[in-house]
């Protein structure tokens, strides 16, 4: 049997996998047997989320009787309806659960809405036909935004990573995190390259610990379950109460598909290969904007400023380098907001000889028509004579990306591209 939650945190207080673990230790204690359970992030664009757009996802392995599911039906809604923020607008919380048999039996269909989930933005009326339609049963308060992602959460297929999710004291909640920053940068380097973003060395920020006063003490990231208990046990400072390791789709790149231009949409995430057709330059809000084309159409790229050094990178770009774009799609102005970009062919750049071929002087400019003219020698020299020099691009084949502090939960760091 599974069971999926969605939607009763708020940026307040409460957080979704708090329900599932404290879900997995009361069915353990009722003696049921219980799968690593499932963190499951949907589409970045969708702009209703409560926080991170992540819903959970427990596989009771037992089989069950009725009087079984009622049990586990009964639990799940007790948790639900006491660790959830009813009073936040936003939070419209959903519960799906699904026999094994059925989701066996609808295996492909509920791999085709998990890509649904992550590419598009789905409505309450679709999930709900659609849980109907492959047998499952859902509770919805007030909204019911909730049954999208937990449907979503149940049906999500690999890659995955995990997280390790330690939790505060029930007292420690909305205080402030006293997390030992010296010993989350040597967790950092002793767990390299097997867990990711638990540090932004550009701008010196812890990365494990949220900002909102929800119950997660910190949450580390990795590809190795093993090596995450580990590094939890490295982090020095407040203790936590409980944790729990989820199974999930962080840092997998899952929310991105290749697409040509000209069938790209907005509030849907991309990866787009084409040439540099105008170069970047910076706009309001410290922001960078260049513009692409592959040949069936053109769009702007965008480096926004919270992704600080990244737009250096951005603004090196010239016209004709061939790339890969990989981000999210914004709807007005219609443009990709850049997760990461592989350089893949850099044009060659030149710049005009300013030394005069007679004498070695310096030749200044006096208009197109008049050409040159040396400071030293006097002679002229026409404009379209002037020898050109080939200088060397201050970038590399490759890819380059955001600092962690800037990037979404979904986004796959370089460092995991030859791993998963």
């Amino acid at each position: 049997m599974f069971i999926g939650i969605d939607d009763t945190d708020s940026p307040n207080k409460y957080c979704t996998t708090y329900i599932a673990t404290l879900l997995i230790e009361e069915l353990k204690g009722c003696g049921y047997s219980v799968d690593m359970p499932k963190l499951i992030r949907m589409n970045p664009m969708v702009k209703y989320k409560t926080r991170g757009n992540g819903g959970v996802a427990i596989h009771i392995l037992d089989e069950l009787y009725s009087k079984d599911k009622e049990e586990i039906k009964n639990i799940t809604i007790s948790l639900v309806e006491k660790y959830t923020d009813f009073e936040c607008e936003n939070t419209n919380p959903g519960i799906v659960f699904l026999d094994e048999a059925k989701y066996k039996e609808n295996r492909e269909k509920l791999t085709n809405y998990y890509k649904k989930v992550l590419y598009d933005i789905v409505s309450v009326d679709y999930a709900e036909k659609f849980i109907l339609k492959v047998g499952g049963e859902f509770i919805k308060y007030k909204l019911g935004r909730g049954i999208i992602g937990a449907l979503g959460a149940i049906s999500s297929t690999p890659p995955y990573t995990y997280e390790l999710l330690a939790y505060r004291k029930k007292e420690m909640w909305g205080k402030k995190r006293e997390i030992d920053e010296k010993s989350v940068i040597e967790m950092d380097k002793e767990t390299f390259p097997y867990t990711f973003d638990n540090y932004d060395y550009e701008n010196e920020k812890i990365l494990i610990a949220p900002n909102t006063p929800c119950p997660v003490l910190f949450g580390i990231r990795g590809i190795d379950a093993e090596i995450l208990l580990k590094a939890m046990h490295k982090i020095e400072g407040e203790k936590p109460e409980r944790f729990m390791i989820f199974k999930t789709n962080h840092g997998t790149d899952v929310h991105l598909r290749k697409m040509n231009i000209k069938d790209i949409y907005p509030n849907t995430g991309v990866i787009v290969y084409g040439r540099v057709v105008e170069e970047p330059r910076d706009i309001e809000g410290g922001h960078v904007i260049f513009k692409l084309s592959d040949g069936t159409g053109e769009i702007d790229c965008m480096a926004y400023e919270p992704t600080k050094g990244f737009r250096d990178i951005i603004r090196k770009l010239i016209v004709g380098d061939y790339i890969a774009v990989y981000g999210t799609v914004r709807e007005k102005p219609l443009g990709i907001n850049i997760e990461k970009i592989k350089i893949l062919k850099l044009e060659k750049k030149f710049v005009k000889d300013k030394r005069c071929p007679y004498c070695g002087g310096t030749l200044k400019a006096k208009g197109k028509k008049a050409g040159y003219k040396c400071k030293k020698c006097k002679k002229t020299i026409a404009y379209d004579e002037i020898k050109m020099i080939e200088v060397e691009r201050d970038l590399k084949t490759g890819f380059y990306e955001v600092p962690g502090s800037a990037r979404r939960h979904l986004s796959k760091p370089i460092q995991l591209i030859d791993l998963i």
